[in-house]
């Protein structure tokens, strides 16, 4: 009997003890939730304009500063070459001699016949008024003085279409035919290129016209020396804009003392333009659905420090590695969620943790992580 005393007793202990335990806990007041312990943490940030470097990138080809196919002018046999393939050349050097040996005895023939024409023009001036000398004997003296100059200077004329001279400095190329060939007017013989300068004609977009100046740096680089970029100057901006691609034309000329850039070479070019302000977000910040683009603003609550949520549609324009333009949607001030997209939606209220303004991805979710409490 003492035994099962004892252990009723016990029993009985115990449940007095829980009881005044639950009692006492339900004496203790009750914490109210509070609104900021509800609310997701998000990083934001502050829509701005950025200024941002423009480097347009374009495919371009060179051509020289002057390029000339040297031709025959007239139907005649090649009687002499004076350069060689490559060989580089001074303005007005002798090239090509074609057959001129008519052409040379037509030439003494003409001469004569102009002095002797010119002699009698002078003897009957000198007697002019006496005799048989009469004014209008005279006037023909003179005509026929003229008219055989003037054979003379068509067929010196004639003689200089044998001789084929450089137009400028340059270098030729290879030619197209040998000694004793019988040439047709028109028939190329060799080209001619001043390479001292290249053109490059460029295609750009118009938006960026009122960026572009003569006179500024251009540069560009070939896979033919691909550890190397020439450098230039704008020197040309065409008045139109091509219509059909919305395009504005311009040309460069590209420095080339050595020869090193050839006629038709396919080249890239750079041109640093100033930095334009543009109304700037992170890339994190924007959610695609389909074809469609969406960020979340934040809007300020009655509570401090709580956010609702607000989805905008936007328009983007030029992507960079971290940043995209929005043309559309969103104002300089407003505030978005730019990381933390899949934690939230637009029935909860939101807190900001950290604002980002291009610090490093580490640091900013140092920041951003919520302390941890004690037990």
């Amino acid at each position: 009997m003492l035994n099962v005393f004892l252990k009723w007793r016990g029993h009985y202990i115990w449940l007095m003890l829980l009881t005044s335990s639950i009692f006492a806990d339900d004496a203790k007041p009750v914490k109210p939730m509070n609104s900021a312990s509800k609310a997701v943490p998000v990083i934001a940030y502050s829509v701005k304009p950025v200024s941002i470097p423009v480097n347009l990138k374009v495919l371009g080809t060179l051509h020289a500063k002057e390029s000339v196919d040297i031709t025959a002018n007239v139907t005649e046999i090649v009687q002499a070459i004076h350069f060689k393939d490559g060989q580089k050349v001074r303005k007005s050097q002798l090239l090509v001699e074609l057959n001129s040996q008519e052409e040379l005895a037509l030439l003494e023939e003409a001469k004569e016949a102009t002095e002797e024409a010119k002699r009698q023009y002078k003897r009957v001036k000198e007697i002019e008024g006496r005799g048989s000398v009469t004014r209008s004997l005279i006037d023909e003296r003179y005509r026929l003085w003229k008219t055989t100059e003037a054979k003379r200077k068509v067929i010196q004329a004639q003689l200089a279409d044998r001789r084929i001279y450089a137009p400028f400095a340059g270098q030729v190329g290879f030619r197209q035919l040998s000694v004793g060939a019988l040439v047709q007017a028109g028939t190329k013989i060799v080209s001619l290129d001043d390479t001292s300068q290249m053109k490059l004609d460029l295609l750009l977009p118009s938006r960026y016209l009122s960026n572009l100046k003569i006179g500024q740096a251009v540069e560009i680089k070939t896979n033919s020396y691909p550890k190397r970029r020439f450098k230039g100057t704008l020197r040309a901006i065409s008045p139109r804009v091509e219509s059909n691609l919305r395009m504005i034309q311009a040309r460069a000329l590209i420095v080339n003392p050595k020869a090193e850039l050839k006629t038709n070479m396919m080249v890239q070019a750079f041109l640093h333009l100033p930095p334009q302000a543009k109304l700037m977000i992170p890339n994190s910040a924007i959610l695609m659905l389909g074809d469609r683009q969406f960020v979340y603003r934040l809007v300020p609550s009655e509570k401090p420090e709580i956010y609702h949520l607000q989805k905008v549609e936007i328009d983007t324009g030029e992507r960079k590695a971290k940043l995209t333009q929005v043309l559309k949607g969103l104002q300089k001030g407003d505030l978005i969620v730019s990381q933390g997209l899949m934690r939230i939606s637009l029935n909860k209220p939101v807190q900001i943790k950290a604002m980002q303004s291009g610090q490093s991805q580490a640091d900013l979710l140092k920041k951003s992580l919520p302390k941890r409490e004690m037990p």
